[in-house]
């Protein structure tokens, strides 16, 4: 049987535009294994794509701190709600 490529869907087509270089990663309810769509024009470059959005997003985060927008920090919160994820992620 032959297989059939999947469309792109507008809600993907959407999310590549709005990151138009490097890999996107998609939401999958299904699954907790993240999933990404990358162009085949990225893949020779792909580490360095991926070094450059993490280096885009530190600089948003610092960013942020310089400017204020911070929360508090509640360790014991944040353990907490994390606990609780994997709970429900091992018991799905």
């Amino acid at each position: 049987m032959a297989s059939v490529n999947p469309k792109i869907t507008p809600e993907i087509r959407a999310a590549l535009s709005q990151h138009p270089v490097g890999p996107v990663q998609l939401d999958d309810d299904s699954s907790s294994d993240p999933v990404f769509v990358v162009r085949m024009a990225d893949i020779p470059n792909l580490q360095a794509l991926v070094d450059d959005r993490i280096r885009q997003e530190l600089a948003k985060a610092d960013a942020d701190i310089a400017a204020g927008k911070v929360g508090p920090w509640d360790a014991e919160d944040i353990k907490q709600r994390g606990r609780a994820r994997l709970r429900a992620e091992t018991n799905e």
